[in-house]
C-alpha cells in the first residue's frame, strides 16, 4: 500500500500562538552602533589601545561590496530597513517549521504504509547522525544547533529526529496532493516547463538546472516547498513587531 492523504485540513483555520506572533524589536540605535563597530574592526588596519573604538569609514563600507551601499550613512539606512524584515523572516520560518507544518500534518488524515514511513524517518536520522559526525558534534550539540532542542539524552534526540522525519514525509505526500487538487501537477510533462522557467530566472544553463533539481526531486520535493512558500505568505502579515519600551506594533 502506498501512503496517501485522505483529508487535508485547511491550514488557514489553525490559530497561531499569540506569543509567537508578537516580537520585540531591539534598540535599533544600539544595534546599529554595534554592527558598525564590528565592521570597522573587521577592516581596520590600525591596532588601537584597549577600550578605544575603531571608526567606520566609507572606504570600509565599500569593501563589503553591498549593492547600492557605499557610505556609512547608506549602510546605517540599510541596517535600519532590513533588520526588522530579517527578524520577521526568521520568525515566519520558525512558526512554519516548528508549529504550522506539524499541526497541519496532525490535523489531516492519512492511510500510512508504516514500513515506508519508518524507512523515511530512519533516513532522516541517519543523515542527522552523519552530519553531526562530519561537524564533530555530539548528538546533544547537534540537536541544539539544528533544532534548538534543549539538553536531552541521545535517545530523546533520536526520537525527536525520527518524529521530524515522519512528519516531513507525510507533509510531502500532503503537499503533492494539495497542489494536485488545485490543478498543479508535478510530473514528467510539467518538468520541462519548470526547467525552462528556472533557467530563464536563474541564468544558469539548462543542464545545470537539471543537475540541481533532477526529476525525482522535482516530483517529490518541489510540491512541498511550493506549499511551504504559500503557508509562509499567509503567516507573514500576522507577525507584529513592537519597538523596545513601546507598546504599539511597528510596521516591518
Amino acid at each position: 500500500m502506498e501512503t496517501k492523504v485522505t483529508f487535508i485540513y485547511d491550514y488557514r483555520s489553525i490559530e497561531l500562538p499569540k506569543e509567537m506572533t508578537k516580537l520585540i524589536l531591539p534598540d535599533m540605535d544600539e544595534f546599529m552602533e554595534m554592527q558598525c563597530q564590528v565592521l570597522a574592526e573587521k577592516h581596520s588596519t590600525i591596532e588601537l589601545p584597549e577600550g578605544q573604538e575603531h571608526l567606520l569609514t566609507d572606504d570600509m563600507v565599500k569593501k563589503e561590496e553591498i549593492q547600492g551601499v557605499e557610505t556609512v550613512e547608506q549602510y546605517r539606512d540599510t541596517l535600519k530597513r532590513e533588520i526588522p524584515a530579517a527578524i520577521v523572516s526568521e520568525q515566519v520560518h520558525a512558526l512554519l517549521m516548528n508549529y504550522l507544518m506539524p499541526q497541519l500534518v496532525q490535523r489531516s488524515t492519512f492511510e500510512i504504509n508504516d514500513e515506508e514511513a519508518t524507512r523515511e524517518s530512519t533516513k532522516r536520522l541517519e543523515a542527522f547522525e552523519e552530519n553531526a559526525r562530519r561537524q564533530e558534534l555530539t548528538l546533544e550539540e547537534a540537536g541544539r544547533k539544528d533544532f534548538g532542542i534543549p539538553t536531552r539524552d541521545n535517545g530523546e534526540i533520536r526520537q525527536c529526529v525520527l518524529y521530524l522525519g515522519r512528519t516531513s514525509f507525510l507533509f510531502r505526500i500532503l503537499g503533492r496532493e494539495s497542489l494536485k487538487r488545485q490543478g498543479q501537477v508535478f510530473d514528467l510533462a510539467s518538468y520541462a516547463g519548470y526547467v525552462k522557467d528556472l533557467t530563464e530566472v536563474s541564468g544558469m544553463p539548462e543542464e545545470q538546472v537539471r543537475e540541481l533539481v533532477p526529476l525525482h526531486v522535482y516530483m517529490e520535493e518541489v510540491p512541498a516547498l511550493t506549499l511551504l512558500d504559500e503557508m509562509s505568505t499567509w503567516i507573514a502579515p500576522q507577525i507584529r513587531l513592537t519597538k523596545a519600551h513601546e507598546g504599539e506594533p511597528d510596521d516591518a
